[in-house]
């Protein structure tokens, strides 16, 4: 690896407000250099911005002058590391990241966010506190995502061509035993993702719904009541007005059918990840479109949750019989970023894992 050198400009840390919108006051704008690395800098808004999604994401909100420090420089140390990791990923040109592993991992991010509130609602205003919506997060999680993945795929390709004997782990260790922190219990995991997805005939069954709507208001029926009517959950509201948005507010599907429209066309029949849409232009106002769209979710039956589990049973019976972890993860597995290594998915902490994740693997011992 090339030899990188992290600078700290002294005095800035302290010097430094952090905002976190709501949670400890009015945001100020304050920028600065908070550190130096490599031949790039990490500015004091960009470090305010990362602790603001990580005080949301965790809901960790700290009250003194000293919590407050203790989260930024922890938050700081975070942002270096993976700087420097994602400085020499982007060096590496046998990596290669698909948008759609992208877009199913900010997916998945967001639900993992979503789920520490009671209700989507509360998640919603939520972000409206901190000045956020929901595409706004998404945007702001997507380059993140990409750069997580690019920096995963480095550390497993290095990690790969490292083979280290019990011998020379045994020596490390009594060389250094007395400066080896403790460490906390923890797992090396490996795992195979199963999604519930809807099948094919209901995806068929909502598509054609969709078209029906739509040749009934080119027909001459009202968009905004068929919208209102037919849209799943909140998407109708005010008769699925989005009002003026811009190509990046939207799902780049959904952009590049909108943004061919003209004022008063009506578009085909879209599919995206949120399910199937129909958008009326209402106007533009210089690279805005006032939108009205109709969206038709695509959610799973309980059908299709009974499918997958007995998917999952017959996986579990199968390793059982001893067949071999890997080669099912490869054949089955959902999870592009873990599948083609078997689904490994590295070494964790036990107290930092997921909470379901926690209750299953405390006290294993054997691997395997």
């Amino acid at each position: 690896m090339h030899r990188r050198f992290v600078v700290f400009v002294s005095g800035t840390l302290m010097a430094v407000l952090i905002c976190f919108g709501n949670v400890l006051g009015e945001p100020e704008t304050v920028d600065r250099i908070a550190a130096v690395v490599g031949d790039e800098i990490i500015l004091a808004s960009e470090l305010a911005s990362e602790i603001q999604m990580v005080a949301f994401q965790t809901g960790r909100r700290p009250q003194s002058e000293a919590e407050v420090k203790e989260f930024q420089q922890e938050v700081l140390d975070q942002m270096i590391s993976d700087r420097l990791f994602l400085m020499e990923a982007k060096t590496d040109t046998s990596i290669q990241i698909r948008e759609e592993e992208v877009q199913e991992a900010l997916d998945d991010q967001i639900a993992r966010v979503a789920g520490n509130f009671a209700s989507n609602e509360e998640f919603l205003q939520a972000l409206s506190l901190e000045g956020l919506t929901l595409r706004a997060l998404e945007r702001r999680y997507q380059e993140d995502i990409r750069n997580n993945l690019l920096r995963q795929r480095f550390i497993q390709k290095k990690l790969y061509s490292v083979s280290i004997s019990r011998y020379e782990a045994e020596q490390f260790f009594q060389q250094y035993r007395d400066s080896i922190p403790a460490q906390p219990e923890a797992a090396q995991l490996a795992h195979i993702l199963l999604k519930v997805e809807p099948a094919a005939v209901l995806e068929d069954s909502v598509k054609a719904l969709a078209t029906d709507l739509r040749k009934r208001i080119i027909d001459g029926a009202d968009f905004a009541t068929i919208s209102s009517r037919y849209s799943s959950h909140n998407a109708g509201a005010n008769g699925g007005d989005l009002g003026f948005v811009a190509r990046e507010d939207v799902v780049d599907e959904f952009a590049r059918a909108a943004f061919k429209l003209s004022e008063g066309d009506i578009s085909g029949v879209i599919r995206t990840q949120f399910g199937y849409h129909v958008i009326k232009c209402e106007g533009k106002r210089g690279d805005r479109l006032h939108l009205r769209h109709l969206l038709l979710e695509i959610l799973p039956s309980a059908e299709d949750t009974v499918r997958t589990l007995a998917l999952a049973d017959s996986l579990i019976n199968e390793l059982n019989a001893v067949t071999d972890f890997a080669e099912l993860a490869k054949t089955f597995s959902r999870d592009d970023g873990t599948r083609a290594q078997g689904g490994e998915l590295g070494w964790f902490a036990v107290n930092q894992l997921p909470p379901d994740f926690v209750s299953t693997v405390t006290g294993w011992t054997t691997p395997g």
